[in-house]
Formats: C-alpha cells, structure tokens, sequence
C-alpha cells in the first residue's frame, strides 16, 4: 500500500523529521508539512471557537459509555469541519487514560479517574466516536495517552517512576490495552 511504498523511499531523517508534531514537508515524495499537534479531551482545543464539553473527570462520573462515544462523535465532527476549514489537521492527542490516583497530580481533570475498567470501556468508546465506523477511511486518529505511570508534572520528562508488576498489569495498562485492541486506537 501507499504507506509502506513511501516509508520505503524516505530516509531515516525523512522519517525522523515526521516524528515532531510540525513535521516539515517532503516534496520529492509529495508529502505535505502537517501539524499534528491537537487536543480533544472534551472539544477541540486548539482551534478557536469550539464546543466545549464537561472536563473528562465529570463525563466519567456519568459511568455512561453510550454518552462518551456521542461527545466523541460530536468532537469528531467539528474536527472534521476544523480540517476542511482552517486545515488543523485530524491528529488528536485523546484520550487521556492515565489512572488518577493521587489528586495532586494536576491533570486528574484529564482523565476518566482512578478506576482502570471504567476507565478501558469510556476511553474505548471515546476511540471509537473519534475514529469513526467507516471501514476505509477515519474520522479523525485517536491518540492514547500519556504514558502508562506518567502521573505527575513535576520533572515528568527525566524522572524515573517504578511500578511492580501487579499494580502496572492490575491498574496501569489495562485501559491502554483496551484502547488499542478493542478502541483500535491509530496512534
């Protein structure tokens, strides 16, 4: 497919140059720039006028899978309307499905709580309403995030977090699992 074709005629810093989320243009391959930094938690965020919905904490206590696939729908939709507009792209870093256990973490409104099966069922359905149900082509790409244990802000990018294995494969992944195997998550 076109996919595999072009990742066979790029070179290794074509390729490293598409891992930024300004990832420059590549004209002998007819590769457009995009900018695939985006947020959808609860609207689109960066992009001016948008629905805003209830932060994710609160849809959560909703304990209403149905409920979070229709806000990720309707999400879905405005981006949609967003890229053909202003052209900001179908990339969303959503959902956020880290497990709040420690209130202090200060992005707890981010995510679905601290429970990691109702977490894996709202995230899964936040997947699929962003994703869309076309068999060929996608709505927009859901990214699941961040990474497992990445539960707090303070030195987030150097420090070191040790989990045992029970509370990692009991609390920590099961939602990322669930997003991927059952949300078919693209990214």
């Amino acid at each position: 497919n076109r996919i595999d074709l072009l990742l066979e005629a790029m070179t290794t810093q074509e390729k490293i140059s598409q891992l930024i989320d300004e990832a420059v243009a590549i004209d002998r391959l007819g590769i457009p720039e995009y900018n695939w930094w985006n947020e959808a938690l609860h609207g689109v965020a960066r992009s001016g006028l948008a629905t805003s919905f209830p932060q994710v904490i609160g849809l959560s206590s909703t304990w209403n899978p149905e409920l979070i696939f229709q806000v990720a729908t309707a999400i879905s939709d405005e981006a949609r309307v967003k890229n053909n507009t202003e052209n900001k792209g179908l990339t969303y870093w959503s959902p956020t499905i880290n497990m709040a256990r420690d209130p202090r973490w200060g992005r707890s409104e981010e995510t679905y709580g601290e429970d990691p099966y109702l977490t894996s069922v709202l995230a899964t359905n936040f997947v699929r309403g962003m994703q869309g149900n076309d068999p060929y082509y996608l709505k927009t790409i859901a990214t699941i995030k961040h990474f497992a244990c990445n539960n707090q802000e303070f030195d987030r990018f150097g420090v070191n977090i040790e989990v045992d294995q029970r509370a990692l494969h009991e609390i920590y992944l099961p939602a990322f699992k669930a997003g991927v195997t059952e949300g078919h998550a693209w990214s």
